[in-house]
């Protein structure tokens, strides 16, 4: 499933579901949460949970671009993977 895909399924299933908080401020707040247990996982090589942590962190990332009015993220975020690849790769040079 392409990324587009999955952000129309988590619009419709989750963001819009009654039983969500619809602010930025817990956009946020989960943003820091999945990030902060996504880096215990792979401190610990919690492997299982990783995955579990990226769909978190992506539904949080989502909802913040739908609020900035981003109508393609999946564009927006393969352009960033792309740019920390070429700084990684030039790090590595």
């Amino acid at each position: 499933m392409m990324l587009n895909e999955t952000y129309d399924k988590v619009c419709k299933e989750v963001l819009n579901h009654s039983s969500v908080k619809h602010d930025i401020n817990s956009a946020i707040l989960a943003l820091h949460e999945s990030a902060t247990k996504l880096w215990q996982a792979t401190t610990n090589q919690q492997g299982d949970k990783i995955n579990l942590r990226v769909a978190a962190a992506l539904i949080s990332v989502f909802y913040v671009m739908q609020e900035l009015g981003i109508e393609n993220p999946e564009e927006c975020l393969k352009q960033k993977l792309d740019e920390l690849e070429k700084e990684k790769q030039a790090e590595v040079k």
